[in-house]
């Protein structure tokens, strides 16, 4: 009789064993975003429309007036005031836009798109809601629109424990400046608070439409069929 060896099996690996499946988290839909931002949109229009049928100084514009006086020379809060100029505020979002270019275009678009979004509406509201303060259309501030419309792009392109540092200077930032904006007397407060409640609803908003835009395109792509190998000639 011949020996019959036969080859060792390989062991068999229980269920147990069997490394975890880490399933692809999926990216957060934009539909938070959006709502906020509609219903901080519907803020700007509310309160555009009582300061149409108002428009003179209110309960909260006195005490604003009267808890930042006249300071017309401070320079710490002149400095402030210029973040609100246009090269500023044009330069950040431009930086925050090519930071976050190859790894989110939608967001790209939206640094540079919310902002400009926000500063035209701001114009325009003045228009609309014929509010003036020493002569000048004054709801809501275009310079607190702007300020914290680029705040905001900044909070959205950092990631990690990055953003809450990016939280914190933003909110450190807009608050001087609206302090700046009444204290030099340009503004009232509501004025202020109107530039700050634009701004950030117009980049919540053009970040969550690209979004939306663009997930579509997503979706096309990965559904198309892998394309064929081509037989040898």
């Amino acid at each position: 009789m011949h020996d019959v060896t036969t080859a060792p099996r390989p062991p068999v690996q229980s269920p147990t064993d069997a490394p975890p499946v880490v399933e692809p988290t999926a990216p957060r839909p934009p539909g938070a975003s959006l709502a906020v931002a509609c219903a901080l949109l519907g803020a700007v229009v509310a309160g555009g429309i009582a300061l149409r049928l108002a428009p003179g100084q209110n309960v909260i514009d006195s005490w604003g007036f009267s808890v930042f006086p006249n300071v017309l020379h401070n320079a710490f809060l002149r400095a402030m005031s210029d973040l609100g100029e246009a090269p500023v505020t044009a330069g950040v979002a431009l930086v925050a836009a090519a930071w976050i270019w190859r790894r989110d275009r939608s967001r790209a678009f939206a640094c540079l798109g919310g902002p400009a979004l926000a500063i035209g509406l701001a114009e325009l509201c003045k228009l609309l809601v014929d509010r003036k303060f020493h002569g000048a259309l004054c709801w809501p501030s275009g310079t607190a629109a702007a300020v914290t419309a680029v705040a905001t792009v900044v909070v959205l392109v950092v990631r990690g424990p990055g953003r809450a540092v990016a939280v914190a200077i933003g909110l450190a930032v807009v608050t001087f400046e609206v302090v700046a904006l009444v204290a030099f007397r340009w503004h009232y407060l509501t004025d202020a608070f109107g530039g700050v409640v634009l701004g950030v609803g117009c980049v919540l908003f053009v970040d969550a439409v690209f979004h939306r835009l663009r997930r579509p395109h997503r979706r096309s792509r990965r559904a198309r069929p892998p394309l064929a190998p081509t037989p040898p000639a």
